[in-house]
């Protein structure tokens, strides 16, 4: 049974029609007008922005943040319904999202000389419009439970064997680990982010194996956590995370290439605290912040060039210049045609 969120896809549909976002949106009070709003994904990373990111900007700075967690989708809607006033000064994004926010103007030009830590940057992580810094990078592969597979899937085929039927799960559209991995299929059977029928073809073949599909990779993890699913797609950082807690899971790298996931912060347009703004970009950027974020249990992939892959990462790629070569998705293609490809999806995996 799906559990695609609906009314996510109503949004993200309404984005992509670039209609008018009507929600309710409060005014900011006294206090946050006096610290930095900032954005961050809810789970795993809030944890750790609040345990490494924040206090690294109060020591460096000596401002306070007020931090919420926000699904990247949502932050946009937010941004979308208060122009003038904006509820955040800061905001992570997905790549995605984020390419839709610069459509509709919602991003000031980050001042490089107030974020020196740009420089450290390789090639592929350096937005060239200068409106958002790529922070971090999450890298997907196979991930499957090591007590039931006991031969680690070395293809996206491979989830196609009979002796998966029941044991794989999907995660939906709405999520950018959903449609990355979509384009994946794609690519790897001769199409690309516009022709991604493929992709669908290569779903409708793989729905006996499918026992259940889930909204984001948190309840993807949950799925493998509660034994219902025994391989799917997957983040390198949640597969971590759940071996930590004892699932036994690992993650394999397909022939066809290590995926990749930008995330990206941005200065948001109106806002009255720009050089914070900047401040906390370079404190995400720095070497202390994104090496501590490659330890346990977060396994965060670094873009600072000077930041060594430890731990878990060593065994995918030495250095963020490695990551350049892993498989990525062409959003500016991508974007205007999302909307159709979730209500396709959920068509196929509902039927």
């Amino acid at each position: 049974m799906s559990l695609i969120d609906f009314e996510r896809r109503k949004i993200m549909q309404a984005l992509a029609a670039l209609g008018a976002v009507s929600i309710g949106i409060g005014t900011r009070t006294a206090f946050a007008a006096e610290s930095l709003a900032a954005t961050t994904f809810p789970g795993a990373w809030e944890e750790s922005e609040r345990r490494f990111q924040l206090p690294a900007f109060q020591k460096a700075t000596g401002n306070s943040v007020s931090l919420s967690a926000s699904q990247a989708v949502d932050t946009l809607t937010k941004l979308t319904a208060a122009r003038a006033n904006p509820p955040f000064d800061v905001v992570m994004m997905d790549e995605g999202p984020y390419l839709r926010g610069v459509e509709l103007g919602l991003f000031e030009t980050i001042p490089s000389a107030k974020v020196p830590n740009l420089a450290d940057l390789p090639p592929k992580f350096i937005d060239p419009q200068g409106l958002g810094a790529y922070i971090s990078a999450q890298i997907y592969g196979i991930a499957y439970n090591t007590e039931r597979i006991k031969t680690a899937p070395t293809s996206w085929n491979d989830l196609l064997k009979p002796e998966y039927k029941g044991r794989v799960g999907l995660v939906g559209l709405d999520s950018t680990l959903g449609i990355v991995w979509m384009v994946a299929l794609a690519k790897m059977l001769g199409g690309d982010e516009a022709h991604m029928d493929p992709a669908f073809d290569y779903i409708r073949k793989l729905m006996p194996n499918v026992g259940a599909v889930a909204s984001n990779p948190g309840a993807l993890g949950t799925l493998f956590q509660q034994g219902q699913i025994d391989i799917s797609c997957h983040y390198i950082n949640n597969v971590e995370s759940l071996k930590v807690k004892g699932v036994p899971v690992a993650l394999s790298k397909p022939d066809s290439g290590w995926g990749l996931v930008r995330s990206t912060m941005n200065i948001v347009k109106n806002t009255k605290l720009r050089d914070q703004a900047a401040a906390y970009i370079n404190t995400a950027l720095s070497v202390e912040v994104q090496s501590q974020m490659t330890g346990s249990p977060y396994f965060v992939a670094p873009t600072n060039s000077k930041v060594p892959f430890g731990s878990a990462l060593a065994a995918i790629a030495r250095s963020s210049k490695e990551m350049e070569s892993f498989v990525q998705v062409d959003w500016q293609k991508l974007n205007p045609l999302r909307a159709a490809y979730i209500d396709r999806f959920n068509r196929l995996v509902k039927a």
